[in-house]
């Protein structure tokens, strides 16, 4: 029967999330049936980031006229901190400490850097933050026992005002059937799509408008979806420099069933918990969300897709700047041209005032996330309740790294990082 019950690591904090700056405290749990003697107890706090991908390669060989494959793994890190803390004993050769029969917690505290990243979890490479603890035994294998937290890197939107300004595109497709050499034009269809903000956090809605009017009589717009996507790059240095790009869906929206000339489709896509945008301060993985909107055609035509690109932040923004909303008058004149200046509403710019019951940003925004203890800010009108923090859908198999064996305790367990989730009330409920 092993003496070894129990070995873990607790974190105070619930959730085990944290951002950057702060100060991590636990404890690592241990239980023995039997006294042990070790060198030591010690703790590695480490954080880092990889990408590992492989690629295959088909050549052909002239000396034995045959094909081969050739596989290639690509792969890079760059490292954040480590720190490494005696808990009991010294790790010297010839000096051993004695871990007496029982249950035993011991306490450990590290504090964070501030410039380092988000973390992140991706088939192809990660960001990754674990606190790993080590039974050092003479002559016999080590027990370890390690446990992934989450950092959250704040990315206020309110900083970044100018990237987060509405959309208002317009685009015009025109239809065309070729026959010999020649193209017949079989008519067009107009666009107007609008997109009140480019800034989000995770709970936030994003509606969005599509309008449309059809001048074909052959080809028909049959439905239109709306979706968000994630843009990842990898940047791999060994064997030689490469760049893996990799795009997926969020979430999307799909509307059918269209009037047949013109009509307008709206959407409205909740954004999950999600990293923030860009993953600042780490230089081998990039991060980039988009929204995109597919109009889908009759015929053999191919569907028409506008994408545009979002800003997914930890602070919400205190007043969002918003498109202006499209009714049939300007939507008609989109095929004449004709628009008097007088009806356009102008875009509104990032210095928009606040509300009246919005507090300004360097009095009510000055940490990163809004303390749980203090009421909720405001990102429109409407006061929202301070965020939760929920698991991403973008998780680790396992956090055993490739040099661990599967005998570390809590190495094979799942790991999904959790994000700040801001709970709107829903749109009914909201004060007008």
């Amino acid at each position: 029967m092993p003496s070894l019950t129990t070995f873990r690591i607790d974190f105070d904090r619930p959730g085990a999330t944290y951002t950057t700056g702060d100060t991590v405290t636990g404890k690592i749990v241990l239980d023995i049936l039997r006294e042990k003697k070790v060198r030591g107890l010690t703790l590695n706090a480490k954080g880092e980031a990889r990408v590992h991908w492989s690629e295959s390669e088909s050549r052909s060989n002239t000396s034995q006229s045959r094909r081969t494959t050739e596989h290639t793994t690509y792969r890079n890190s760059e490292e954040y901190f480590q720190f490494k803390y005696n808990i009991v004993g010294t790790n010297k050769p010839n000096v051993q400490e004695q871990i007496p029969v029982g249950f035993h917690m011991y306490p450990f505290t590290f504090q964070l850097p501030n410039n380092i990243p988000s973390s992140f979890e991706h088939s192809f490479g990660r960001v990754r933050y674990t606190v790993k603890a080590v039974i050092d035994r003479p002559w016999k294998f080590n027990h370890e026992c390690k446990a992934a937290f989450t950092v959250v890197s704040p990315l206020d939107l309110n900083e970044n005002r100018e990237k987060c300004i509405g959309v208002e595109d317009e685009a015009t497709h025109k239809f065309c059937c070729f026959c010999l050499f020649f193209c017949i034009n079989q008519g067009s269809v107009n666009l107007r799509v609008n997109v009140p903000s480019s800034g989000y956090v995770s709970g936030q809605s994003i509606i969005s408008t599509v309008d449309y009017l059809n001048s074909s009589h052959t080809v028909s717009v049959t439905a239109i979806t709306t979706k968000l996507e994630r843009s990842v790059k990898f940047y791999a240095s060994l064997p030689s420099k490469k760049v893996k790009f990799a795009e997926s869906e969020i979430k999307s929206t799909k509307s059918s069933s269209l009037q047949a000339s013109r009509g307008q489709v709206s959407s409205d896509i909740l954004v999950p918990p999600t990293p923030p945008s860009n993953l600042q301060y780490c230089s081998i993985i990039d991060l980039d969300y988009k929204l995109s909107v597919y109009v889908h055609v009759s015929g053999l035509h191919c569907k028409i897709k506008k994408s545009y690109p979002l800003l997914i932040g930890t602070v919400p923004l205190y007043c969002q700047p918003s498109a202006p909303y499209l009714d049939e008058t300007d939507l008609a004149r989109m095929i004449t041209g004709k628009e008097a200046a007088s009806t356009r509403i102008p875009m509104p710019m990032p210095n928009a005032p606040y509300p009246v019951d919005g507090p300004p940003h360097d009095q009510a925004a000055s940490s990163s996330f809004v303390p749980l203890n203090q009421p909720g800010i405001s990102s429109t009108s409407y006061d929202i309740p301070p965020p939760s923090y929920e698991e991403c859908v973008l998780a680790a198999a396992t956090i055993r790294d490739h040099d661990e064996s599967n005998y570390v305790f809590g190495a094979n367990d799942r790991f999904a990082p959790k994000y700040p989730v801001f709970n709107y009330p829903p749109r009914s409920d909201m004060k007008r």
